[in-house]
This record gives structure tokens, sequence and C-alpha cells, in this order.
């Protein structure tokens, strides 16, 4: 029987575990297959707390994934594919064949861009393709970018990115678009009927999938996917709590991620009294 488990190791899980551990919980943490979560594919972060010159995304998360085994957080690469939170135990389906127990269950899985899966776009993902604005806007003042996505998130991505001095050479919704060129770094957008649009960055507006899929019926979601929550991180079940990108659908940001996991595992400690 497991006092805590935290599901997720991004900024979120890894605070959760940090706080968890120092108030006595001995907490796991399953890390998913890729450790780190959406922030290891961010190259430059420019605004964290604590880092006075631009990092990359893997260099944070290093550091608080080494506070966190200091702390004494225990780690395990393993994806939970289902879950029974109908009984005061929670348990836990692991895709390795595990069924873990435990009093209290942190759900900090996040929210991944809804990618075009266009040519090009892998290969030039953090090399020119880019879905965080507030990450990677200020890199390209001065140069030429393409919006790719439509409605209010596409609008409000062009006013953003012009404060900033950036040129938006054009907005486009996916099905507009055929590839994405470029040789060592992306050069170019090219739409599906027209010539290449030049650009030095293009910018994906298009909508987060929380990753929540795996819950089924077993914790409120709204109609997104998104976990509902009271008190910032409470869930509709007692014992377990959400932290991050899969409980907002606004203001995906780092820090505020693992302000969410800081103020679970303190709530997870107040439950387990």
């Amino acid at each position: 029987m497991e006092n805590l488990v935290i599901i997720g190791s991004g900024p979120a899980g890894l605070t959760a575990g940090i706080y968890a551990a120092r108030a006595g919980l001995k907490p796991l943490v399953l890390e998913g297959l890729e450790s780190g979560g959406q922030l290891m594919q961010t190259r430059h972060v420019a605004n964290y707390p604590g880092f006075a010159a631009t990092v990359g995304g893997a260099e944070i998360i290093a550091a608080i994934r080494a506070q966190a085994e200091a702390a004494g957080v225990r780690f395990k690469m393993d994806v939970v594919e289902k879950v029974d939170f109908t009984g005061e135990t929670k348990q836990l389906f692991t895709m390795m064949g595990d069924t873990l127990e435990a009093r209290a269950v942190i759900v900090a899985t996040g929210a991944g861009v809804t990618k075009t899966g266009l040519p090009g776009e892998a290969k030039f993902f953090g090399h020119g393709i880019s879905a965080c604005l507030t990450c990677d806007g200020a890199f390209y003042k001065d140069r030429t970018v393409v919006v790719v996505g439509d409605g209010a998130a596409a609008k409000g991505a062009v006013n953003y990115l012009t404060r900033l001095g950036a040129t938006v050479a054009a907005v486009l919704a996916p099905g507009a678009i055929a590839s994405f060129e470029g040789d060592t770094a992306l050069r170019a957008v090219r739409p599906a009927d027209g010539a290449d649009i030049a650009a030095d960055g293009v910018f994906l507006v298009t909508a987060r999938t929380p990753q929540t899929q795996f819950l089924g019926d077993a914790l409120a979601k709204d109609e997104t996917g998104h976990l509902v929550v009271t008190d910032q991180v409470k869930t509709s079940v007692a014992g377990v709590f959400a932290a991050g990108d899969c409980a907002r659908p606004r203001h995906k940001q780092a820090v505020i991620a693992a302000g969410d996991g800081a103020l679970a595992a303190l709530e997870a400690a107040a439950y387990l009294g």
C-alpha cells in the first residue's frame, strides 16, 4: 500500500513529489514512458524563476528531478492504463502489468498540443516550429512567422507576436497546409494551394489535449477532457487530486503547473492526516 502515487513527471508531478516527500509521505512518481513531460520539448525558457538566463526545458526538469530525488521521491517508469477509484483504496493498473494500491493519488499527466501530423513537422518541431507563444515568441522579434490555427486562439497569437515585434506572414488552418520546408531549420510553409510562404518560425495554436483518457469516467471532466477541480486541485473523488495542465484549460505554464503540484501535495498530506 502506497501513501501517495503521483502520475506524471513534469513540473507539476515533480514538485508534488518534493512537497510530499518533505511531508513524510514517501511518494511514488510514475514517470510514463518519457520522463519530464511537455517541457522537455521546449528548447528556450526565459521566464522560469531561478534561471536568470534563457535555459532549456530539459535543464529545468533535470534540476527539479535532482531535488526530488534528494528529498526521497521514488520513481518508476510505467504508464497507468486504467484506474479504480470507487473504494477508499485507490487502484492503478499499469502497462507493465502491476496493480498499485494507494491511499491518495495526484494526477499530473499534462496536456499535449494537437499536432498537425504534416510532413516536416516532426523534423522542425523545436527547430522553428513551436507550440508555446510565451516560451518562444520573444525570439522572433524582427523575424517572420506563420500562425497555424483558427478562431480566437489564432487572433490572440497574432496580436501577441505582433506586440513582440514579429511579422506574421500568414494565419493558416492545418488543413490548408501541405508541408513544412527547410534544411537544418524551418525555412517555409508550403500551402496546399499556392506558393511557399517564407518563415523563420511557425507557432501552433491548435487545441491542447489533456492526457486524461486513461481515467475513463473515474473522475469528472469538462467537455474538453480537462479534469474538473474545486479548491484548485481537488477532483470529484476524495483523495484524488489534479495538478497542472490536465486540469487547467488556460495559461499552460510550467511555473503554474509547479505551483499546482505543491498545492496538490499539501492537500494530499492534509487528506491523509
